[in-house]
Parts: C-alpha cells; sequence; structure tokens
C-alpha cells in the first residue's frame, strides 16, 4: 500500500485509541484511555499491544497487566479475567486488513449489479440464510446502501456493502447464502463494492475473526494486506 494509506491507518487507529499523537508510543505494552465507546479494546500490532480503555476501567485493567508479557495479556481469556463481571461480551481475536487502489486486485464482477430498495426483500432472504453466530460476525444489514449483490434467478446470493469509519475507511460487510458459497459470488459483489469505493478514495477495510480462515484468505486474494488484530470487550452500561 502507498504511505499515505498507511498513515491514514494509523492515523484512525490513534484515535480509536485515545491516544495522544499520530504514531504509536513503541513500549511493548500500553494501557490507553479512550472515550468514543463503552468498551475495551485491544489492538495487537508488530510485538506492540495497546490496551485502550474507558477512563473507569484504567486501573483495573493497568493493574492486571503488571508482569505480564504481550502473549499473555492478548487473550479474550485474560481479558474476561481482568474484567470480570464488567465485561458483557468478548468479541475475537479479529484481524484487520487494508487496501487501496495499488493493492486491490479487481476481480471479475460482471454478474454483480447495485442494490436498490426494491431488492429489500430478497436481501432479508438472504439474511434470514445466516446463522445467529454468521450474522453477528458478518454484521450484514439489508438496508445499508451503498450495496452490491449478485442473483440466481431471484435469489439473492450474496451481498457486500460497507459503512464509513470517518474520515475515509470502507469496513467492508459481505454475507453469502449457504447454498451459494465457495462460487464466486462474494468475491464479484465485493469488486463491484471496491470499484465504488476506491472512486471515492477510500481505503479498503476487511476484518474477520480469525478462525474465519476462508474470508482471511479471501481477503489476501483480493490483496489486503495484514495490520493488526483485535480483540473488543463491550462493557455493562
Amino acid at each position: 500500500m502507498k504511505d499515505s494509506t498507511l498513515q491514514i491507518v494509523e492515523r484512525f487507529w490513534a484515535h480509536d485509541l485515545g491516544l495522544d499523537t499520530d504514531g504509536f508510543d513503541r513500549t511493548e505494552i500500553l494501557c490507553s484511555v479512550q472515550t468514543l465507546y463503552n468498551g475495551v479494546q485491544m489492538f495487537r500490532r508488530a510485538g506492540q499491544l495497546v490496551v485502550a480503555v474507558p477512563a473507569s476501567q484504567q486501573e483495573r485493567v493497568q493493574s492486571s497487566m503488571v508482569g505480564c508479557s504481550v502473549d499473555e495479556v492478548f487473550s479474550a481469556s485474560w481479558l474476561k479475567s481482568a474484567l470480570g463481571k464488567h465485561a458483557t461480551k468478548i468479541l475475537g481475536p479479529a484481524d484487520a486488513y487494508y487496501a487501496d487502489e495499488t493493492t486491490f486486485r479487481s476481480p471479475d464482477s460482471s454478474v454483480a449489479r447495485e442494490l436498490q430498495e426494491e431488492d429489500s426483500v430478497a436481501c432479508r432472504q438472504l439474511q434470514g440464510s445466516l446463522s445467529a453466530t454468521e450474522a453477528e460476525d458478518s454484521g450484514f444489514r439489508f438496508d445499508v446502501f451503498p450495496s452490491f449483490g449478485v442473483f440466481s434467478g431471484s435469489m439473492l446470493c450474496a451481498a457486500a456493502n460497507y459503512s464509513l469509519w470517518k474520515p475515509s475507511i470502507a469496513h467492508i460487510i459481505v454475507a453469502t447464502h449457504p447454498e451459494y458459497r465457495r462460487r464466486g459470488f462474494a468475491k464479484a459483489a465485493i469488486g463491484a463494492l471496491a470499484q465504488h469505493a476506491l472512486k471515492r478514495e477510500l481505503i479498503l477495510q476487511w476484518s474477520a475473526v480469525a478462525w474465519n480462515v476462508n474470508s482471511l484468505a479471501l481477503a489476501r486474494v483480493l490483496g489486503f494486506e495484514y495490520y493488526c488484530t483485535r480483540i473488543f470487550a463491550r462493557l455493562r452500561s
């Protein structure tokens, strides 16, 4: 990716993690205070771990980190132990990948088309075909536009859309009907969506839980480059 792309991505994460500067403190483990969301985020990249917490949890988490290595701290079990009853759900680990116009390998997307509001019934059917875990992991919603999809007759086989992580990151969301997987439908939908986002000078972001090896393999095939791994804990209000 371009140096300017990496700089934008790093600035985004510095802000999200509550760091004071555009860059990261290169100490191995850092506990930062963030004010953007009611959760704890663990961010691991290139041997460094940042644990971003609300101010109310800083003392608890920081004291639990004393004497621990990066490998010991970076786990869902450690985070659950450190937060105790304050955590409602822990998500991850999940890998984040990025691509820009210099790295994205655009597949044949001629079979995909932009979805319209009149396709909402087909989108609901696609969403309903996913298991509860798949629906949560993908984050797919039928009412997000722009969306692109691939049909077989009246069946929406795969659809992709993105949410804008300001100022310029397009977080890609994709869903594929269980009966139409590994047939290139998702790749075509993503290709059409990516072209739309890149024309608007957005950076493409792909994130998937670490155990979803098929999703992460597809990201690499499409030219996405690994950036970081995250674990997130939702906190009680």
